[in-house]
């Protein structure tokens, strides 16, 4: 999944839910991590704010947020902690931030 965003504007909220075998993973104690980077490994250059909305239910969003960094074609992943130790990355793909006219 792809992200295209305008440096410094307020990027709206995303939901999503996770479902594992047909059903909402549970994600009551989990810890979801999402980081924007020009390389892998490389320096972080944004740690997202995201929120566990209902647990249970496998659900999670990418917080409303002003992301104000340099126009680039960041790489980014969101990766989940569970309760009971598992880490897996759900999501991945490409953060695009152009540069605005109206500064």
């Amino acid at each position: 999944m792809n992200f295209e965003h305008i440096k410094g504007d307020t990027f709206e909220a995303v939901n999503f839910q996770i479902n594992f075998n047909s059903s909402p993973l549970n994600l009551t104690g989990a810890t979801i991590r999402m980081q924007l980077r020009k390389e892998y490994q490389g320096l972080i250059y944004f740690n997202v704010a995201l929120t566990i909305v209902n647990g249970s239910a496998g659900t999670f969003r990418i917080n409303k947020q002003i992301i104000n960094i340099e126009a680039w074609d960041y790489l980014y992943d969101i990766e989940i902690a569970l309760s009971d130790g598992t880490v897996k990355t759900w999501v991945s793909g490409i953060f695009s931030i152009s540069n605005n006219v109206t500064e």
